[in-house]
């Protein structure tokens, strides 16, 4: 993959908890995880790690232990979700059935929002915890600590956490004047021209 030029990949972890893990039906470990992010950093690509909370093995100590697995391993960015049992899914089925449905309206259904009543933490501490990762994970502190070792990523490492997440209110105050694919553009050229 890297030599054809991928740059980054997008991972669903989904979970460091083993747990969790067994709930969603992965077959991976965290160590398994943990070798395979050190492969693909070693051949130059970044890894953007999809993770949800709220599943029924998390309590509100997952979401520190997951920050620092995060950080620990260098990752280069974060897609985070809470748990969203859609309708029709055989997850709905089962919470619907078990009375843990509080939120039937489908605009919230879109992975920000708590919508079912988790299991071993009130849908506040999840949607708190939620909120905290983005907050810690972007932070300038995190951001510096998770600073790949690999050069070639190094810039859009940088433009991605800083520009897009951690000042994303600028960037966006910034394509009121210049168009977002003008920026982007840009972005991409300044990321991966050698």
């Amino acid at each position: 993959m890297a030599e054809s030029g991928c740059q980054s990949l997008f991972i669903g972890f989904e979970s460091i908890n083993a747990a969790s893990l067994s709930d969603v039906n992965k077959a991976g470990s965290v160590e398994q995880y943990e070798q395979l992010i050190e492969v693909i950093h070693s051949r130059g690509m970044m890894v953007n790690a999809s993770m949800v909370f709220g599943l029924d093995g998390d309590d509100t100590s997952t979401f520190e232990r997951t920050l620092d697995w995060l950080v620990s391993m260098r990752i280069e960015t974060l897609t985070s979700h809470i748990l969203t049992p859609y309708p029709g899914t055989e997850l709905h089925r089962h919470l619907d059935e078990a009375g843990r449905i509080t939120d039937r309206r489908l605009e919230h259904y879109n992975t920000a929002h708590v919508v079912f009543k988790p299991k071993n933490m009130t849908a506040e501490e999840l949607y708190s915890g939620y909120l905290w990762m983005y907050r810690q994970f972007y932070s300038l502190r995190n951001i510096v600590r998770r600073y790949p070792r690999q050069k070639l990523q190094r810039k859009a490492y940088l433009l991605f956490n800083l520009l897009y997440r951690k000042f994303g209110v600028l960037t966006s105050a910034l394509a009121r004047l210049i168009p977002m694919r003008t920026l982007g553009k840009l972005a991409a050229y300044m990321s991966y021209k050698t």
